[in-house]
């Protein structure tokens, strides 16, 4: 996550400035851009971190961006994402939040603290929070998803409470239908083992505003759809989303080889389930975008937790992978 710096400052003209006017502007320029230039280094060290898996090391990190340069609200939210993942929730609700006083048009954090609150039972405040973030980007695939997946859990327990002291057997229907919608194999949901019937309420999205609010919305669309097709087992969908030049990994010999296999795999599960969560978005160069994100696979005889790596690019017909990588 490399924030480029360039675009911020127009270039000098020397030609156009007094020799000595230049030297004053230069050592201004770095008097100026010297914390921010910290910021960016402490937080790509910070995220290098966070993919070796090392979270506290990156939180210390960022803690110490954010004290120096506490308008970065980019660091703030990997800060919060990363305290959240190690459920240190109380920090990560002072992050999001401060997120929200910098830059209160973003929907992403409103969602982030609605994972927070539904892991902690408060469903009223991680509904509140998923209905603001709704408000804000009316458009927003996962919080539909997870304010969807919380109606449903919040409708269960209350048929719960409701039969405890009433045997209906129509309440009784109702319930067991909504424990099916739950429960169903084919719903995105990954289960605790700690609470088993407690639904996630889905991906903690942090997008770096290194890459622009339009093209984060493209790429997290492209990745959602890609998800989806994967956990429908819809082959032929999952594979339009690799592109072209997408080489596998070195164990296959060709694409075909590659293809063959994962057509194998996928169509013989009897079900699929695909969960991202921490999904972290970043420029790269030559236009192409970097996702790193954990992805828990399930599946009838499979199950997996990897932090996984995925490079993009836009075609014509919308973001292709050209290199996916377990880190």
């Amino acid at each position: 996550m490399r924030f480029s710096l360039l675009s911020l400052v127009p270039l000098l003209k020397p030609v156009t400035i007094p020799a000595m006017l230049r030297k004053i502007c230069f050592l201004l320029l770095v008097l100026i851009s010297s914390p921010a230039l910290a910021a960016a280094n402490s937080t790509a060290a910070a995220e290098a971190m966070i993919a070796k898996g090392h979270d506290i090391t990156a939180i210390n990190l960022l803690k110490t961006t954010v004290e120096e340069t506490p308008g970065d609200y980019q660091a703030w939210f990997l800060l919060g994402v990363t305290q959240a993942r190690s459920r240190h929730f109380d920090d990560a609700i002072v992050s999001f939040h401060q997120v929200i006083d910098l830059q209160p048009k973003l929907a992403e954090p409103h969602n982030n603290l609605a994972v927070i609150y539904n892991e902690r039972g408060d469903l009223r405040a991680a509904i509140n929070e998923l209905e603001a973030s709704l408000t804000l980007n009316p458009g927003y695939v996962t919080a539909h998803e997870n304010i969807g997946d919380l109606y449903v859990k919040l409708a269960a327990e209350s048929y719960k409470k409701a039969l405890a002291g009433n045997k209906n057997p129509v309440l009784s229907q109702r319930y067991e239908k909504l424990l099916q919608i739950r429960n169903s194999d084919k719903q995105q949901i990954r289960t605790s083992q700690a609470q088993p019937a407690v639904v996630a309420a889905a991906s903690t999205v942090a997008v770096t505003p290194s890459v622009e609010i339009s093209r984060k919305q493209e790429v997290l669309a492209a990745i959602e759809a890609w998800r989806s097709a994967w956990s429908r087992q819809d082959i032929d969908s999952y594979f339009a989303f690799y592109d072209e030049t997408f080489k596998p990994a070195a164990e296959f010999n060709s694409r075909w080889e590659w293809e063959h296999y994962k057509r194998g795999v996928i169509t013989n599960k009897k079900f699929i389930t695909v969960e991202l969560e921490n999904i972290v978005v970043s420029g790269q160069k030559n236009g192409q975008v970097k996702v790193v994100m954990m992805q828990h696979f399930r599946s009838n005889s499979h199950q997996s937790d990897d932090l996984k790596q995925i490079l993009l690019r836009k075609t014509n017909t919308g973001w292709k992978i050209i290199d996916e990588t377990a880190l």
